[in-house]
């Protein structure tokens, strides 16, 4: 009998211990799943990123070796497309291009929900 009751002292102190800290928001945030799908962030990249990947990729790399290196020009997003939630709202999104001067192209992108930025983080050609 007695060690019933410790264990319900026990649950009953820790329940008093975490609720708090999950008002607090200090786990909340942790356990808060994203607002979106891993389909939605993959068409979101595609809409908002892809046709304008000559002003991410300028941003990526700066302003100098943008122009060393000719415009990427016409993008179209071919193949699988995969999208990784990060945790606390951001996402990594990877996924083929084929472009009219630089031919096949993997993309890589970042997605914040909280602003809807878009980062090109990575594009790599044959």
């Amino acid at each position: 009998m007695r060690s019933k009751a410790k264990w319900f002292l026990l649950s009953g102190l820790v329940t008093l211990l975490v609720v708090p800290v999950l008002g607090c928001g200090f786990l909340g945030a942790l356990l808060t799943p994203s607002s979106i799908n891993s389909q939605q962030a993959i068409a979101i990249i595609q809409i908002v990123g892809v046709p304008y990947i000559d002003n991410y990729y300028t941003e990526a790399v700066g302003e100098e070796e943008a122009q060393a290196s000719s415009d990427i020009g016409q993008v179209t997003p071919v193949g699988e497309w995969v999208a990784n939630y990060q945790g606390d709202g951001k996402w990594i999104v990877q996924g083929p291009v084929t472009t009219n001067s630089w031919g096949e192209c993997l993309t890589t992108w970042t997605l914040r929900e909280s602003d809807t930025e878009v980062q090109l983080i990575g594009f790599d050609c044959d």
